[in-house]
């Protein structure tokens, strides 16, 4: 077609050539793996590279219907896998029958179709949203289902599951909960953050017969999974756990130990992804990645006096404007309400009239306050289909940033954390906001509900750091600040069944 840009080069180029890291994606994978995720560097002892997720948002922002669709797919894998064994109830009725899968092949080929030819933006937009059409007829309803997503890159993705299930939903968190008892722990070996809790406030939440589905954005080794199964089921035992993750590269060692803890506990354990394939990180890959850090010309952050800062605009929710927000990290047996969505996307969008010159417009979460942030940009996204909405979030995760096309990170901004995390205060970061040549016109960041504007500012420690509003100032033109009250619950001491 003529004056088509020429496609991109896949974002792990870099990375294979100066370190021969190889990714394969297996040839029954749904989607290729390559077409998921690009490749970046960690700032990390434990572990060399951090695979970087196209349709997660959380590192690179992405289109909102697109990140929804993905993880509803996810969602429907789980459907299928539990359809398919005959297991809690599936089949007649659900939409999915048992060993029917044709749907579900049919939306994995239209993603990875979307990801893997690059099309003008009128053309993508179109295939996002047949595909997102496509993806929501197959939600189906599983009885009992309990979905747990691991903090912090997975918090939204578990929520998206959960909405394709119609199940109980809460994520592990590693924010502090005073005053609400944690029912469960367990550690994520190779994180920058290792330790996870699960705080629900309804006793009775795992009480129930039907399956427990575990959602995380990628499978490694699966270690983590192990971990959580073992502690799940010393609580309560359950029959049927499925494990659902973006793109699943564990070793045929790694996957023999999940049969190995079925065996054990007597259970069936089953594994959905919607890329299936390997890793090849060669040896001495931790001590090769140090010193290709070590040669890397060092790239500093956008700071907030080297230039004119955005312009810095709030908007603020009180709990007489719309529900106050209860955080998915205590149990939820739904999404947040629409009318919420709605009137929230509403504000930010008439925030925006006559800021035509501020586009595009990312909406930035803030670590494990993921999902509501992403709902919100979808709607914005079709009120204000000019503003090329795009959805990403904050994380802790320290990656290099290295501005070229075939890398996965081409910028970052460093900031001070602003919530209150069980662990204390530290170093946050926001990626791909900046490089590449690319600048938001506007950015709207939605902080943890409950935040102060204080806090945004200021930061806390480590000292010298700005606060997350004043290092976005420095990546756009017009930062807008959403303030969104909490729902900070008690325990819950109802005798109410199990979701």
């Amino acid at each position: 077609m003529s004056g088509r840009p020429p496609a991109p080069p896949w974002t792990g180029w870099f990375l294979l050539n100066a370190l021969g890291i190889r990714i394969h994606s297996d040839p029954a994978s749904a989607v290729d793996v390559e077409n998921l995720v690009g490749l970046a560097l960690r700032r990390n002892p434990k572990r060399a590279h951090l695979l970087v997720s196209r349709v997660l948002a959380k590192h690179v922002p992405t289109e909102p219907a697109l990140v929804i669709a993905a993880g509803e797919l996810l969602g429907a894998f789980v459907a299928q896998a539990l359809a398919g064994s005959g297991q809690c109830g599936l089949g007649a009725g659900t939409g999915l029958p048992p060993g029917d899968g044709h749907s579900v092949r049919l939306a994995a080929q239209k993603l990875n179709e979307v990801l893997a030819h690059w099309t003008l933006p009128q053309e993508r937009a179109g295939l996002i949203s047949s595909l997102a059409e496509q993806v929501a007829g197959l939600r189906t309803h599983v009885p009992g289902a309990v979905v747990i997503g691991y903090a912090e890159t997975a918090t939204g993705l578990g929520r998206l599951v959960a909405n394709a299930l119609g199940a109980y939903y809460i994520h592990s968190t590693r924010h502090a909960t005073p005053g609400v008892a944690h029912a469960a722990g367990f550690e994520e070996g190779h994180s920058h953050a290792t330790s996870h809790l699960l705080v629900p406030t309804d006793p009775h939440w795992l009480q129930g017969n039907g399956p427990v589905i575990l959602v995380d954005d990628e499978l490694s080794t699966g270690s983590t999974v192990i971990n959580t199964i073992r502690e799940l089921h010393a609580l309560v035992p359950h029959s049927t756990y499925v494990v659902a993750a973006l793109i699943d590269l564990r070793s045929a060692s790694d996957r023999e130990r999940f049969d190995a803890l079925a065996t054990e506990l007597d259970c069936r354990i089953s594994v959905v992804a919607l890329g299936a394939g390997s890793i090849e990180l060669g040896s001495d890959i931790l001590a090769r990645a140090a010193e290709l850090i070590d040669s890397l010309p060092r790239q500093a952050a956008p700071a907030a006096h080297a230039a004119q800062p955005g312009r810095l605009s709030i908007l603020e929710f009180t709990a007489a404007d719309i529900t106050p927000v209860r955080s998915d990290r205590f149990g939820n047996k739904a999404p947040p309400a629409q009318e919420t969505i709605s009137a929230v996307a509403g504000a930010v969008a008439g925030h925006l009239d006559g800021l035509e010159s501020h586009v595009p417009v990312v909406v930035v979460g803030t670590e494990e306050n993921m999902f509501l942030p992403l709902a919100i940009a979808a709607a914005l996204d079709t009120l204000r289909p000019d503003a090329g909405v795009r959805f990403s979030t904050t994380t802790r995760s320290p990656i290099v940033p290295v501005d070229r096309d075939d890398y996965a990170i081409a910028g970052a901004l460093t900031f001070a954390s602003h919530d209150l995390s069980a662990d204390g205060p530290g170093t946050r970061f926001a990626y791909n906001l900046t490089g590449a040549g690319k600048r938001p016109g506007t950015i709207v960041v939605f902080p943890e509900p409950g935040t102060g504007i204080s806090d945004l500012m200021c930061g806390s420690t480590p000292a010298g750091l700005p606060g997350l509003a004043t290092a976005l100032q420095a990546a756009a033109d017009h930062v807008v600040v959403v303030l969104l009250p909490a729902d900070y619950p008690t325990p819950h001491t109802s005798t109410e069944e199990t979701p």
